[in-house]
Parts: structure tokens; sequence; C-alpha cells
């Protein structure tokens, strides 16, 4: 039967001119009233297997998703709460530590920068001294015959 026929059929029901039908992980998944409505058969259902989902789709009464009031809490007896718990401190510890780690990082690349601008200018200076030794020496082989 196709999708026509059943909106013909159960002129009835009421948004039935908007059923839609998607075929999907084995089962035939149909909606209607603009999307408010769905009813679900296996994939070889029956016209009247259809049907009979439709009918009593529209006869179930509508189930809020959220419940109204919250749920009471559950004693637990394995003591996942407590696990959950420290499980988070330790998070929180552990991410202290890395916070903390990195700040000395930073201190000692600073440090290190020191050190390499320190290095730098000593080189530049013993670099200076050679030339002023080179110079010097250079006085006395550079034409001194």
């Amino acid at each position: 039967m196709s999708i026509a026929d059943l909106r013909s059929r159960m002129a009835d029901v009421p948004g039935i001119e908007t059923l839609t039908l998607a075929l999907s992980a084995g089962y035939q998944h149909l909606t209607w009233a603009n999307g408010g409505m769905s009813a679900s058969v296996g994939a070889f259902a029956s016209d009247q297997d259809i049907e009979d989902a439709i009918r009593n789709a529209m006869r179930l009464p509508a189930v809020s998703i959220i419940p109204d009031q919250p749920k009471e809490e559950t004693m637990s007896v394995t003591g996942a709460g407590y696990a959950g718990g420290s499980f988070s401190t330790r998070l929180r510890a552990i991410r202290q530590k890395v916070e903390n780690t990195s700040t000395k990082m930073d201190a000692a690349l600073t440090r290190m920068e020191q050190a390499a601008d320190a290095h730098d200018q000593l080189a530049t200076a013993v670099e200076g001294d050679a030339d002023r030794l080179l110079a010097d020496i250079g006085q006395f082989t550079n034409g001194g015959q």
C-alpha cells in the first residue's frame, strides 16, 4: 500500500495528510501531524500492521520526555559517587601542578635567554679582543724588514 492509500484510508486520523515514511535500520518510521506524531513498524510489516501502529499511537497519551520533577537521590552501594569526587580532586591537583610547572618553566626559560644574551656579549668581547691582538701583531709583521 502506498502513502497516498494510507492517507485516504485513514482520513479520520488528525494530521494524517502530512504522513511520511522513512526506512532506517530495518524499520519503517512513520510521522504525521507535521512531525508531532510517530510510529515505527518492521521493514516487512503488513498494511494492517502499519494502520494498527498509527491508530495505537493516536490512542496513547502524550508523554513528556523531560520529567516534571527531579528524581530523588538514590543511595549508592558501589561508592561511585566517591570515586567520581576523588577522580575530580585528583584532576584538579594535576592541573594545579601543570600550572605551577608552567610558571617555573617560564622563569627558567627567561634565565636561559639571559644566559644566552650574556654568552653573546662575551663572544662579541672576545671577538673585539682578537681583532685588537691581530692589529697589534700586524704592526710587527707588515713590512717591518
